[in-house]
């Protein structure tokens, strides 16, 4: 009666992308139903040890385990089934903001002598002293005849030194230029850059052009990626020092590289040169990006950056939201959260303290076909009379989830997948959103 009593139960079985197995026992991984007494649940052609879906009133879940027994969960009624919903994968879409320009269009209003200021205003993301956010800031002071290369520039760097003594990296920050990407502009030789760096070393000479042109002390440098070339979206640096004596050729930027350390080849347009006069006439603009948060359920919940932002001094250019937070549905985080939080309907309740002692064991991983997980979730409720002649209503949830390339196993175009079986067990088809 104990399991009967438990109410708000919810269950979730994690499945990974094995063939669809026959009879008796499941591949490892692979999400099956079957009944009451240990027989495979089909939708057509039973054959020996199996029984039609048709002359199915009660089934369990199994969930199969190569190196133990199979998973399974209690006896659940099929006509206690309701709610039955597919919800399909979608990624994670971290916030961006900008400022101005944006990769296609806009630019920051030019005013000399003004004090700029940007406020963020950030959803806090563990515990809360602040009615749940917190600020953070960028401060910029013009000068007499300012820029918006200036602006921007200095609006970048005062974001990123803010934010040097958080834990986690959880907004990442580019300056943007209009000016057009071109080839004409790529550096004749290698550069090295190391995140965190301000200094970029150099193969041999630091030039730049068919000229060539030595690169200078206020000229602005594009970077990329290695082999991917440059972008209007991608950061820009100004130059500040330019070492073209020593042995080692290098030059230094007016922040730190918050690119990756890699090698960005002159042949592929790694990284261009803007000249300064030109990207002194350009528009220009700040973008904000949100970072993938540390997990590690149950350690770590499952977290996005969410930010406002404020603008003072700005004139009437506002900030853009270019994407809007989301969780996603069925990602990797999502499921082993869940997944972990429903042990406890096990007993599993070592969350603090004795966890490293007890850890979770997840069958939910970051290596998932597909890049997450699609799933299909119902409602269902056992009854039961208890010894006072009552009757004990325990309502469930009940979550299958499995990758998003969709196995052979939870097709809903295979006959004795789960998909199938739950349609016909709750009479209706299943809604996929």
């Amino acid at each position: 009666m104990a399991t009967s009593q438990t109410k708000n139960v919810h269950k979730v079985f994690v499945g990974a992308s094995p063939a669809l197995s026959t009879l008796g026992t499941l591949n490892t991984g692979e999400i099956g139903f079957f009944n009451e007494d240990g027989r495979r649940i089909v939708a057509a052609g039973a054959g020996a040890g199996e029984v039609n879906s048709a002359d199915v009133s009660k089934f369990k879940i199994h969930l199969g385990r190569a190196a133990s027994e199979d998973l399974v969960s209690d006896i659940i009624e099929t006509s206690s089934m309701s709610d039955v919903v597919w919800k399909t994968y979608a990624a994670r879409a971290n916030q961006v903001t900008t400022i101005g320009y944006n990769g296609t269009s806009g630019s920051l209003p030019v005013t000399n002598n003004n004090l700029y200021y940007i406020r963020l205003y950030i959803q806090e993301l563990l515990s809360s002293n602040s009615d749940g956010q917190r600020m953070k800031h960028g401060v910029y002071k013009s000068d007499a005849s300012a820029t918006q290369a200036e602006i921007a520039i200095g609006l970048t760097g005062s974001l990123i030194n803010n934010f040097l003594r958080e834990a986690e990296q959880y907004i990442t920050f580019k300056a943007l230029c209009d000016e057009a990407v071109t080839a004409a502009n790529d550096f004749v030789n290698n550069i090295t850059v190391v995140k965190g760096s301000k200094v970029v070393s150099v193969a041999t000479a630091v030039t730049w052009g068919t000229g060539p042109t030595t690169l200078a002390v206020g000229d602005f440098v594009r970077m990329g990626s290695n082999g991917a070339g440059t972008a209007l979206t991608d950061d820009v640096y100004r130059v500040e020092a330019v070492d073209t004596v020593s042995a080692a050729k290098t030059f230094t930027v007016d922040r730190p590289i918050q690119i990756a350390g890699q090698i960005l080849t002159a042949a592929s347009s790694d990284a261009e040169v803007i000249a300064a006069a030109t990207g002194a006439a350009a528009e220009w603009g700040i973008t904000l990006t949100g970072a993938d948060l540390s997990f590690g359920a149950p350690d770590y919940k499952y977290s996005i950056a969410r930010w406002e932002t404020q603008l003072e001094n700005f004139g009437t250019t506002s900030a853009v939201v270019g994407t809007g937070a989301s969780p996603g549905l069925g990602t990797y985080e999502a499921i082993a959260s869940l997944e972990a939080f429903c042990q406890g309907f096990y007993g599993e309740i070592y969350r603090d303290g004795t966890r490293n002692v007890h850890p979770a064991e997840l069958l939910a991983t970051s290596a998932v076909a597909g890049g997450g997980y699609d799933t299909i979730t119902f409602k269902c409720s056992d009854s039961k009379v208890t010894g006072s002649f009552s009757a004990e209503v325990s309502p469930k949830v009940v979550t299958l989830a499995f990758p998003a390339t969709a196995p052979a196993y939870a097709l809903s175009s295979t006959a004795d997948g789960i998909a199938e079986l739950i349609e016909d067990f709750s009479g209706t088809a299943l809604a996929v959103t």
